[in-house]
């Protein structure tokens, strides 16, 4: 088997080439490659042209290894759209299978997805049906968005009758998926390489969202089609990738990508309107209380189109524990090294003071952990609750500041039960069980 061709290879041109993005999710680009293996058609000749993101979890290491796969490391992260783009380059064969290293391979999906391009010469793609790791159905499609879904999309139009209908209708919700469908998927979609453009399958003003509604559309005017056929189907760990970004991150890109999706399909006054309804919800909802993904800053920028940069560097997850009492320099110190070898860092929040303090201070413990003293607001917030809650919401919002400047999942812990009021203020992705105090916190609270 050459490292090109793969299994029964052709030396000039595969039938499949399989085009793999990976950034930092090892572990699932590993399962996704043995379900390759395990399931593909012993008689098919493919190739698998593999783009890693600069990823720092060893995910690299793995597909340079790995039996069948050319392998284009990059040094840093290009987004997915730029990653397929460069496997689309790479490769030789008459099919194209975008391919997220989040999947899994039931037995027979390739086989049927050729198939069906085999006996529909119309079709310009297609798309498998995707499930969760549960075995319970997800709707993973592309669906072209009105104008009024957009708007309910990121503001609390959703809960206006006729708006919230145009979001139901673009999320697809109680359609019938157990037929084929004019419908796609970026994450795991088969392409005629006829019907693709000479240089790249995705346009890279939209690195993570929404280039693979703009591949539909442009598609889409030109005539072709891609379908869904519910007798291929795949497992998808839905944003293996995407989570690792952060919350900010993440919303900036999805909020920036619509806006340059609205800027190339819809009237200048529409992307006005737009941009004036998502800012008045995210001022309403500040005078509300309610939590809001983006900094006002950010939000300017995505409103114009500027997703920002992709990160690099250390994506690990972040584990977050506001206390119940100071923690000392030397017991933050201890606790980091308890954490250490568990591949995530730490952020150890102290409670507010007992008077103002206006600056945040914060201490490098190693590159595990790191020590945050926070702002306080009000005096006397260890004896009135209601100055604790309105300390700790400052609190929360000095912690989230520094988190949206570093990429990775938000866990979230408390080991102070009067520290509920920062639950859902950090934009944490998981809020875990207080910890039973370690001998280490016993020694962090007694200073």
């Amino acid at each position: 088997m050459s490292a090109a061709a793969g299994p029964a290879g052709n030396a000039d041109r595969p039938v499949l080439s399989i085009l793999l993005t990976s950034w930092n999710t090892r572990e699932q680009t590993r399962l996704c490659l043995e379900s390759l293996a395990a399931t593909v058609d012993p008689d098919l000749d493919y190739e698998v042209v593999a783009v890693d993101n600069g990823s720092r979890d060893g995910s690299d290491e793995l597909l340079a290894g790995w039996p069948g796969v050319t392998l284009i490391r990059n040094e840093r992260n290009v987004g997915y759209a730029g990653a397929v783009n460069q496997a689309y380059r790479r490769s030789r064969g008459d099919l194209l299978l975008v391919l997220n290293s989040d999947i899994r391979f039931h037995p027979g999906t390739l086989a049927r997805m050729i198939g069906f391009l085999r006996d529909n010469p119309d079709a310009a793609g297609v798309s498998p049906l995707y499930l969760n790791p549960d075995g319970t159905f997800q709707q993973h499609y592309v669906q072209l968005p009105s104008f009024a879904a957009t708007l309910a999309l990121f503001t609390v139009l959703r809960r206006v009758p006729g708006f919230r209908h145009a979001l139901h209708t673009f999320q697809m919700r109680g359609q019938d998926f157990s037929r084929p469908r004019r419908l796609a998927s970026g994450s795991c979609m088969m392409l005629r390489r006829a019907v693709v453009e000479p240089d790249d399958v995705f346009d890279e003003r939209f690195p993570v969202y929404w280039n693979d509604a703009m591949l539909a559309r442009r598609l889409d005017e030109a005539g072709h089609h891609v379908w869904m056929i519910p007798d291929a189907a795949v497992s998808h760990v839905r944003g293996a990738s995407c989570r690792l970004l952060g919350p900010a991150i993440r919303h900036r890109h999805l909020l920036g990508g619509l806006v340059g999706y609205l800027r190339e399909t819809q009237p200048r006054h529409r992307l006005a309107l737009f941009r004036l309804v998502v800012i008045g919800d995210h001022v309403l909802k500040r005078l509300c209380g309610r939590t809001v993904q983006l900094t006002f800053a950010d939000l300017r920028q995505a409103l114009r189109g500027d997703v920002g940069p992709l990160p690099d560097g250390d994506i690990r997850d972040w584990l977050v524990v506001f206390a119940g009492a100071p923690w000392s320099v030397p017991a933050a110190r201890a606790a980091a090294e308890d954490e250490a070898g568990r591949d995530r860092r730490l952020l150890l929040v102290d409670p507010p003071a007992g008077r103002p303090r206006w600056r945040s201070r914060l201490t490098v413990l190693d590159g595990t952990g790191w020590h945050l003293t926070p702002p306080t607001g009000l005096p006397l917030g260890h004896r009135l609750p209601a100055a604790d809650r309105i300390n700790r919401r400052i609190a929360a919002a000095a912690v989230r500041r520094w988190l949206d400047r570093h990429a990775g999942a938000r866990l979230l812990r408390l080991d102070d039960q009067r520290a509920c009021p920062v639950v859902g203020k950090i934009g944490e992705d998981e809020v875990l069980p207080a910890a039973v105090r370690t001998p280490v916190a016993q020694r962090a609270g007694n200073g």
